[in-house]
């Protein structure tokens, strides 16, 4: 498998985690389930078929008989919820990966109206995605892709509304490692940004797609996630509390409900990709 990931220089690199691209899918499981992580994803599909024929298809977690197409390119909004891919559409592909709220200013409507839901790239960038690929197949190699992607969003960006300094503090709060086995409170937040709870909970919605609260909880998910793979885990309750569980079985609650495993369950098949979980 040959993989790579680039990070763009400012200004990208504030709405930007980064970019990627992955050729030679190497595994036997034939899907895999993503984790959800708040954050919004561009994933374009390069295999030389023609994807109108082959369309990506994305499974519905609970009942793999019901799923959606799209091709030639997928807009994923911030989620709190996971999804089933195939892994054979994964042969050649390339992405970008926002960072929590890095995607509203690429947008053309607020970020709540696409979030827990996949998108033709088409319905967010109308006419775009097609021109978009068309040179991505073109392209001499990844790096030239790269600058492809880089161009394309900075064309996007230069008409673009900001991300409100509020809400690029409040992400910075609700996303920081608990030292003491406390989360933040939403209404402290408000609080210190000069909003009132219910006009910062409504703009942190429309910029991020997600509730505070609702974002607060899948990244807290998402520092255990990091935590299995830093380390040997011996004691469940010392992992729920460093990551700001009250408890334990509040801790396999929120786990279960983002992955559909126990923590247990998926340490047991864990990838090298954090989010992606095999399915038999």
């Amino acid at each position: 498998m040959f993989y790579r990931r680039y990070t763009p220089p400012p200004p990208l690199s504030a709405f930007v985690d980064c970019m990627w691209y992955s050729e030679g899918f190497e595994g036997t499981h034939q899907r895999e389930r993503l984790l959800p992580n708040g954050e919004s994803g561009i994933v374009f599909d390069l295999r030389e078929e023609q994807p109108v024929r082959n369309p990506v298809r994305i499974f519905n977690p609970q009942n793999d008989a019901r799923f959606e197409t799209f091709a030639p390119a997928i807009f994923c909004g911030a989620r709190t919820d996971c999804f089933v891919i195939e892994t054979s559409q994964q042969e050649r592909v390339i992405g970008i990966q926002f960072r929590p709220g890095g995607a509203f200013p690429f947008l053309s409507m607020p970020a709540s109206e696409v979030a827990n839901a996949t998108y033709s790239l088409d319905d967010i960038w109308p006419g775009q995605a097609a021109s978009i690929r068309d040179a991505l197949m073109n392209a001499c190699d990844f790096r030239a892709m790269f600058s492809i992607l880089e161009r394309a969003l900075l064309a996007r960006l230069r008409n673009a509304s900001p991300l409100h300094p509020a809400i690029a503090f409040a992400i910075a709060r609700l996303a920081r490692p608990s030292q003491s086995g406390e989360n933040v409170r939403v209404g402290d937040i408000a609080d210190r940004v000069g909003f009132s709870s219910r006009r910062f909970m409504e703009l942190f919605r429309q910029q991020t797609g997600l509730a505070p609260k609702s974002f607060q909880r899948v990244r807290r998910f998402q520092r255990v996630l990091q935590t299995l793979r830093a380390e040997s885990v011996e004691n469940w309750a010392d992992v729920a509390y460093r990551c700001g569980y009250y408890d334990q079985p509040h801790f396999i609650h929120d786990f279960r409900m983002f992955s559909g495993l126990t923590p247990g369950e998926y340490v047991a098949v864990a990838t090298p990709h954090l989010n992606h979980v095999p399915l038999t």
